[in-house]
């Protein structure tokens, strides 16, 4: 009979304990952080989606200054490797078309390539 009534205690106890002072708010407020932080970094990168998609529109119109075209060409290739670079890291290149996804690869290639030091 104490047995019984030691475990039903226990169990009742148990039941109704209460979390530590805050810790579901805590936890709540933490997960509302991460998902912010999330959300912006969406954001950046679908700004810089609009901007590679602008500077290819821009690059393919062509241009008479041959200087400029080789700066939009540039400043595409740098802005494709940091869209391709982000998304790798936070996992969302699976979201992209497979052909936008090759495209960002090629110019990264691009970007390697022209930031690697000339070899003799």
């Amino acid at each position: 009979m104490k047995r019984y009534l030691f475990l039903i205690s226990t169990i009742s106890l148990s039941l109704f304990s209460f979390s530590r002072d805050g810790e579901e708010l805590k936890i709540l407020d933490d997960l509302i952080a991460t998902s912010e932080r999330q959300v912006a970094l969406q954001k950046e990168l679908r700004d810089l989606v609009i901007q590679v998609h602008t500077q290819q529109d821009l690059f393919y119109q062509g241009s008479e200054d041959v200087q400029k075209t080789k700066e939009l060409a540039s400043k595409m290739v740098t802005t494709a490797a940091t869209i391709l670079k982000t998304s790798e890291e936070n996992h969302y290149l699976h979201l992209f078309p497979p052909f936008f996804v090759e495209e960002l690869k090629l110019f990264a290639n691009i970007s390697k390539k022209k930031s690697a030091p000339m070899q003799p």
